[in-house]
């Protein structure tokens, strides 16, 4: 057997099998990945165009809020805050106090613009799993006119954050 992985014949005999190996692997490897088709979204029925993306004017207004309650203010960036994604886009709202200053505590004022929006008609949505309002933070919960959606996305973690809104539409832009 040694005798015979000494020869020259057998040496380039095996060299050749790996080669030829090698580049079958390869060439099947090469085949299968051009046969399978890469993800994409689903084509749109016939006779009908794709979604399209959503308009950065679908965004409700800040105007939808109305009236700020007392001591505070609202402040909305007309392009800057609008955010979009694939879907829907939502406009982002700092409550800030009546001199344009972020508020000395973000879960107070996100509690007090809460309070004054139920107070004119506004309806609060709890979260999954959640029976009473009493038992989880007003900013974890939604308030809705039945057209508009507002969440509290504040980051109340610092000493001086920004207490800031987040506006969506109610019904998706389809529907």
């Amino acid at each position: 057997m040694m005798a015979l992985l000494r020869s020259r014949k057998a040496m380039f005999f095996l060299v050749g099998l790996v080669v030829v190996g090698l580049v079958v692997s390869g060439a099947l490897g090469l085949f299968n990945a051009i046969a399978t088709a890469p993800a994409s979204a689903p084509a749109a029925p016939e006779g009908q165009s794709a979604p399209e993306a959503p308009d950065p004017a679908d965004a409700p207004g800040a105007d939808v809020l109305g009236a700020a309650p007392p001591g505070l203010a609202y402040s909305s960036d007309p392009e800057d805050g609008v955010h979009c994604d694939a879907m829907e886009c939502v406009r982002l709202v700092a409550v800030l106090t009546e001199e344009g200053e972020a508020p000395e505590d973000s879960e107070e004022a996100v509690e007090t613009v809460y309070h004054h929006l139920m107070d004119h008609g506004w309806k609060m949505m709890l979260p999954e799993g959640v029976e009473s309002p009493d038992d989880v933070y007003v900013g974890e919960t939604f308030l809705t006119d039945g057209t508009t959606l507002i969440a509290d996305s504040s980051d109340h973690g610092g000493g001086n954050s920004s207490a800031v809104l987040m506006l969506g539409n109610a019904r998706l832009p389809s529907s």
